[in-house]
């Protein structure tokens, strides 16, 4: 009786495995799924020039590669994650450069100083959300980029996170990690979308009992809707962020818009600040707009007959300075994220044209509007194959003695050494 007990036993495991089998391949089946990414090698060899011309150089290179997975699970159900990793070398890499200008507490060098990290290589989930549809209503959670705004190089409204000063290879906007709901009204013209992000705007790697404090937490709330060709939208943002001086919790309203006028493409976005939760007064009340207004707008245009894409846009940052000696002050906004730029105006320029069907060159110029510098930055890139991409390219910076672009803080900080580069990129 117990062997024939068994074996019906058995006999109901296998079967309710095959069962399991059949709804697992059945699944899967009906399950779509793609996996995709790139790698990025960036070799920049760097010059350093005196009044009598070439006095030394070095190199650097960076190695890095995006692996991205889409998956549906199910009708209206998405996933999506993606993970990065990086190898930077020589003086592409940030803690050289900071030991370097002795912004690090310690020598690299010294043999007797251990590190409980690979400060060389890193490897991390950057994305990893998943996302619902029902009906009008979506919702996004997990780790995501939250990256609002219209603006091609600057992004006023976009306060969820921060790029890398010494960034020079990765596309992609930092995960951060949120949810993010959004309902659309009258067939899709006009939507509602909001934000509430876990961490602070810097992504502070060491956690403390504040991190959960009700007051530390980023939110934003957007407005937008169609009107002819143009996209408009209004918002409110609570940027939270950790500075070396502290907490800042400063409130927003913002907006942004991009359409088409004739054959322009135009667009814009700006932010205003709007209360400081460190002040007792609003902010309005006690400081000029100019100062408190981020904002740029542009323009992207293709003249027909040259043959040649054109972008120009303006920037202006209000809690930037017109004084080049108060740059001294302002280099560590830079370094953690506070500030992209030092100054208050800025027009970048873009020009790109393409010939042999294969081959680009393209010009970016960044005139800082203050001081007068300019940072240039010409590259001839070419696609011999479609999935494979390579381009060389200079990093040239002039400006008078003291200006952003020249380099010089305090007469040790130089960050815009000229430069030349290879690019090669390989997609799959």
């Amino acid at each position: 009786m117990k062997v024939k007990l068994m074996r019906w036993i058995f006999i109901a495991i296998c079967l309710s495995g095959a069962a399991a089998s059949v709804t697992a391949q059945e699944s899967f089946y009906e399950e779509t799924f793609s996996i995709y990414g790139y790698v990025v090698n960036f070799f920049s060899a760097n010059v350093y020039t005196d009044d009598w011309g070439i006095i030394d150089s070095d190199y650097g290179n960076i190695l890095y590669g995006r692996l991205k997975g889409d998956w549906n699970p199910g009708e209206n159900l998405s996933f999506h994650a993606e993970l990065a990793y990086n190898a930077a070398i020589g003086n592409q890499n940030p803690y050289v450069v900071y030991e370097s200008y002795g912004l690090l507490p310690v020598d690299l060098a010294d043999e007797n100083v251990t590190f409980n990290e690979d400060l060389v290589q890193t490897i991390s989930v950057d994305h990893l959300w998943g996302s619902v549809n029902l009906g009008r209503f979506d919702l996004q959670f997990g780790k995501l980029p939250i990256a609002w705004g219209t603006g091609y190089f600057f992004n006023p409204t976009s306060k969820a996170a921060v790029t890398a000063y010494l960034d020079t290879v990765s596309e992609e906007t930092p995960g951060t990690v949120g949810i993010v709901p959004s309902v659309s009204f009258l067939e899709g013209f006009l939507s509602v979308q909001g934000y509430a992000a876990f961490q602070d705007k810097s992504h502070s790697t060491l956690p403390v009992a504040v991190d959960g404090n009700w007051a530390n937490l980023p939110f934003g709330l957007k407005l937008q809707g169609i009107i002819g060709a143009f996209d408009l939208s209004g918002s409110w943002i609570k940027e939270v962020i950790l500075t070396p001086d502290g907490w800042s919790r400063v409130h927003y309203l913002g907006t942004d818009f991009a359409g088409a006028v004739w054959n322009f493409g135009v667009y814009g976005e700006a932010a205003l600040k709007m209360w400081d939760e460190s002040e007792v007064n609003i902010a309005l009340k006690n400081e000029r707009i100019s100062e408190l207004l981020d904002f740029c707008v542009g323009f992207d245009y293709f003249i027909p007959g040259l043959e040649i894409d054109t972008r120009m846009e303006y920037y202006h940052q209000g809690p930037g300075t017109r004084e080049k000696g108060e740059y001294d002050a302002d280099f560590s906004k830079l370094l953690s994220g506070e500030q992209l730029v030092l100054a208050e105006d800025y027009l970048l320029l873009y020009l790109e044209r393409s010939f042999l069907d294969y081959l680009s060159i393209t010009t970016v110029g960044l005139i800082n509007i203050n001081d007068g510098s300019l940072g240039f930055v010409p590259e001839l890139s070419g696609e011999p194959y479609g999935n494979f991409q390579v381009g060389l390219g200079a990093m040239l910076f002039f400006g008078p003695a003291g200006s952003e672009f020249d380099g010089e803080y305090t007469g040790s900080f130089d960050l815009t050494e000229p430069a030349v580069y290879m690019r090669c990129k390989l997609s799959f």
